[in-house]
């Protein structure tokens, strides 16, 4: 029998792998899922808008899932989180060699609902900045 955190994770990845979906159904191009950087955590998604305000936008995606409501889900990323995001992005901009570029960039959030058994979806562009 799975642990309770196993199951959060993999109910974590099914969510996640929606928001995939979703967003290369928008003509995102993903460029990773679950970036991590030692202990410091993960970003859930790194994309490319190829045409946000008429141009290419580097987009680091929060995925939250919550069974009550979408306004809850956005609100679970707190300032703690937007943080660790923001600080995440940075070393992920440094590591893939984009740091210092003229690149547009954006944190977006994809809070995910259930209603019955249909997900409902908002995304949220620039969440935070």
């Amino acid at each position: 029998m799975g642990s309770v955190k196993e199951s959060t994770r993999n109910l974590g990845e099914q969510y996640e792998s929606l928001a995939v979906q979703y967003l290369k159904d928008k003509n995102y191009i993903i460029l990773d899922r679950n970036w991590r950087f030692s202990n410091w955590g993960e970003i859930d998604i790194v994309a490319v808008d190829p045409n946000r305000y008429g141009r290419e936008y580097l987009v680091f995606i929060e995925v939250k899932f919550r069974y009550s409501s979408l306004e809850f889900s956005t609100r679970a990323v707190d300032y703690k989180k937007q943080m660790q995001l923001k600080k995440l992005a940075e070393l992920y901009l440094k590591s893939n060699q984009v740091y210092g570029s003229n690149l547009a960039i954006s944190f977006d959030v994809v809070a995910i609902t259930k209603k019955g058994a249909t997900p409902i979806i908002k995304h949220i562009n620039n969440a935070f900045s």
